[in-house]
């Protein structure tokens, strides 16, 4: 289903006096408020700016997505004032890495200001085995106990059919999203003259079942600076295990704000 994003995807308006804007997108079947937090965690002169899709949380009587491209195209269309207006990153979480990496490319096919860095956490690199499972391979049911193994859902939650009703369905345009992502606009990652001019950081939990850490360092193949960074924890680490998430993630936010421009990290 087509539909049009509008600035409502920012869950409030950015803060004027920040030093450096995060722009941080959901995992598949989540919604903004996985970021409510992290305005407390992060350097003060970073803006934490949780994008929320449509179909979910407070936007959840508007039509969702189902393809990466329509997704990506309005995205870049509605948040173009705000990344246009100064300097910022994304951090994208499983889903939200896919969306943010093309949002960062489409951002940089048509001159705009692109991100002084990019966080991908618990994300395969498109071009390996998807993270995620095909929108349409499991029951509901099994759809469902395979949310509570990788610690997306309370099993207690099994037992409510009215609550899975509202969850699935949204679960799985979001997993038809992620298996559109040849429609994303991403460059190749086997020719070596299409890697972007971007500075990636992926997160990977060390005890994530659904991502390989190979798969995760495979992002290195689109872009010209890359770092791997594990971090304890499954699927969900910054929940799992914030603070030493936040550990890492804070050193990398504070490299970016003492030296503008410069990457977060050595390349690994």
């Amino acid at each position: 289903m087509t539909t049009s994003a509008s600035v409502s995807c920012l869950s409030r308006a950015p803060r004027p006096d920040a030093r450096l804007r995060l722009f941080c997108f959901h995992h598949a079947g989540g919604g903004a408020s996985f970021f409510s937090s992290w305005d407390r965690r992060v350097p003060s002169d970073v803006d934490v700016l949780p994008v929320q899709l449509p179909g979910r949380e407070a936007r959840y009587r508007e039509p969702r997505y189902q393809d990466a491209g329509e997704v990506v195209d309005a995205l870049g269309r509605d948040l173009a004032p705000c990344l246009d207006a100064g300097p910022w990153a994304a951090y994208g979480h499983s889903m939200g890495a896919l969306l943010s990496f093309a949002l960062a490319a489409a951002r940089l096919r048509v001159g705009g200001r692109g991100p002084d860095a990019l966080f991908l956490g618990a994300y395969a690199a498109p071009h390996c085995t998807p993270t995620l499972p095909p929108p349409d391979r499991y029951e509901d049911g099994e759809l469902a106990r395979l949310l509570v193994d990788f610690g997306g859902l309370d099993p207690r939650f099994l037992g409510r059919a009215d609550w899975l009703r509202v969850l699935l369905p949204i679960l799985r345009d979001d997993l038809r999203i992620c298996a559109s992502h040849q429609r994303a606009g991403l460059p190749d990652p086997d020719d070596e003259r299409a890697r972007l001019p971007l500075t990636v950081e992926a997160f990977a939990g060390t005890d994530d079942p659904l991502v390989d850490p190979a798969a995760v360092r495979a992002w290195g193949r689109y872009v010209h600076r890359f770092r791997l960074t594990p971090v304890p924890g499954g699927h969900f680490f910054p929940r799992e295990a914030p603070d030493a998430f936040f550990d890492r993630l804070n050193r990398s936010l504070a490299r970016l704000l003492a030296e503008p421009g410069a990457p977060p990290g050595a390349p690994g």
